[in-house]
């Protein structure tokens, strides 16, 4: 009888200690989840006006996000070095609407994927190029200079053609999840 008295609070209890929180998927216009935001994660996002919002996800609940900015900063201690210390912590929340573009994670290898490699590859390929021919007093192949200057042009356009942001509204979409309970 115990056993079953106590299995009786704890499944009507539940509910109560164990609730989840809404979430908000950022997704493709195809319906591929890119990015999930839920409560407990760290979250960075611009607003339409431009404004720059960043902060813990306290919880999300009827389309709104609630969010916890902590302030930190290098404050003095009593042997004259500095510590991060919290000087405050504010609370605000934002209509799921107001996110405007959400920046992407950095990923394995980024800097071969937004061109980085390629640019200095490319640079470093023709000063090597134009030290050896210095050096062998050689003169500068117009044929190695053009392949390095290709390969560095290649990169910086991989770099500008780089999607650093998930734009709503474009190509990505923001999808309110109500949790039902």
């Amino acid at each position: 009888m115990p056993k079953l008295i106590l299995l009786t609070c704890i499944l009507l209890f539940n509910k109560l200690l164990f609730s989840q929180s809404d979430f908000i998927v950022i997704k493709k216009k195809n319906g591929r989840t890119v990015k999930s935001l839920y409560s407990g994660i760290y979250i960075r996002f611009f607003t339409p006006s431009g404004n720059e919002i960043s902060g813990m996800i306290r919880k999300i609940e009827k389309d709104t996000i609630y969010l916890t900015y902590y302030d930190i900063r290098m404050l003095p201690n009593q042997w004259g070095t500095r510590v991060q210390d919290t000087v405050a912590a504010y609370f605000s929340r934002y209509h799921h609407n107001e996110i405007y573009a959400v920046p992407k994670d950095r990923q394995s290898f980024e800097f071969v994927r937004d061109g980085t490699i390629f640019m200095l590859g490319g640079v470093a390929y023709a000063a090597l190029h134009l030290f050896n021919a210095a050096y062998l007093k050689d003169k500068v192949d117009g044929k190695t200079m053009a392949i390095a200057g290709t390969v560095a042009a290649t990169g910086f356009v991989m770099k500008k053609l780089r999607r650093k942001m998930f734009v709503v509204g474009r190509k990505y979409k923001l999808q309110y999840m109500k949790v039902k309970g």
